[in-house]
């Protein structure tokens, strides 16, 4: 009774159009936060393969990182974002079910809210439940861009897929494999594993993207790189998935020059092109500083590749891509003259992954100055 007087003087002074916003911004958090849960909930019930796991956002606070999966909190727990992957067989099934349970939960949400909307009517529960019911309704909405998948997708498209992508969930639980045994650094396995993979699924780019980061992982950046522009070439991928293969090309093609493996000139100009590309198809560009910070180090601009390295390793929750990113940082401040701020960020990686080909470098290259 209290409570209901003082929201009721409340909306008087305030008004009922900043209740009412308010209400919406809840709402919009709430019905995002369902269909999160809902999907964690379902990926490790029904075994999907469960990537990453995100709370809040802003300054990385702490964090739980595998080989296998990252679990990261960060300051302002105000998000749940989780990653579902393919993983073991029948890996459509586990997918498709662990998106149903979060459509599931994002309409149980809308419906407890849109009750107590009507049970309680005031500006701030109205707004709550408009705003829930649009943003669980928008995410039922079939679509697959650069960065997301919606849920929706994965509910109606999923189950309907024929052909390569279909494919590329058959051959889910090889590739993974391949993947998780670079990530653990046991190097024979995954090369064994790759050579699998390119004598069973020799045209698949999932598939060529796993044996791409296996030759990343053995230091061979040169023939990372030729097996990476068979996937940029396809003529048949979607535009998301072309902006993905940019992307990583973007970083190879650095990465290689920094190992002298490729002339400077031509490197840099195909990721700075490859750069573009993947940007212009949509790829989110914050995603892309780690590999704009690496190009700007190796152009000479040294201040610049340190904050852009910075603001990629703090925000980014991959494993091999922040030890990468914090390689390129303790490359830059050490190319800045301040091997103490370099020592640090080294560090920093080698708690993620000490036998990275970038990290190593960077450890011996320390060891002598």
């Amino acid at each position: 009774m209290a409570t209901g007087v003082v929201v009721a003087v409340l909306e008087r002074s305030v008004g009922p159009v900043a209740w009412g916003l308010a209400g919406a911004i809840v709402g919009h958090l709430v019905g995002l936060l369902a269909l999160q849960l809902g999907l964690l909930v379902g990926a490790i019930a029904l075994r999907a393969r469960l990537h990453r796991v995100v709370i809040g956002v802003g300054t990385r606070v702490k964090d739980w990182t595998t080989p296998r999966r990252v679990v990261v909190l960060r300051a302002v727990p105000l998000f749940l974002s989780v990653s579902v992957g393919p993983g073991i067989a029948p890996a459509r099934r586990r997918m498709w079910g662990a998106a149903l349970c979060s459509m599931a939960a994002g309409v149980v949400t809308a419906a407890v809210v849109v009750l107590q909307a009507f049970a309680s009517p005031s500006g701030f529960w109205t707004g709550l439940a408009v705003a829930c019911v649009i943003t669980v309704g928008h995410a039922f909405v079939p679509r697959k861009t650069a960065a997301s998948t919606s849920t929706g997708w994965l509910v109606f498209k999923l189950p309907a897929l024929t052909g390569v992508r279909a494919q590329q969930l058959d051959a889910a639980p090889l590739v993974g494999q391949t993947v998780d045994a670079a990530q653990e650094g046991k190097l024979d396995l995954a090369a064994d594993l790759a050579a699998r993979l390119r004598d069973e699924y020799p045209a698949l780019r999932t598939a060529t993207a796993a044996r791409v980061l296996v030759l990343q992982a053995q230091g061979r950046y040169a023939e990372a790189m030729m097996v990476a522009m068979t996937i940029v070439e396809d003529r048949e991928q979607t535009p998301a998935e072309a902006a993905v293969a940019f992307a990583a090309l973007g970083g190879l093609a650095c990465a290689t020059v920094e190992a002298g493996q490729l002339d400077a000139e031509i490197g840099l100009g195909t990721a700075a092109t490859a750069i573009e590309n993947a940007t212009t198809l949509g790829y989110p560009q914050h995603k892309l500083n780690g590999t704009r910070a690496l190009h700007e180090l190796l152009s000479g601009n040294t201040s610049r590749a340190i904050s852009l390295a910075r603001l990629a390793a703090d925000s980014g929750d991959d494993r091999l891509g922040r030890a990468d990113d914090l390689a390129t940082l303790g490359r830059a401040h050490m190319t800045a003259g301040d091997n103490r701020a370099a020592r640090t960020a080294l560090a920093e990686a080698e708690k993620l992954v000490p036998w990275w080909p970038r990290v190593a470098t960077l450890r011996s290259r320390l060891d002598i100055a």
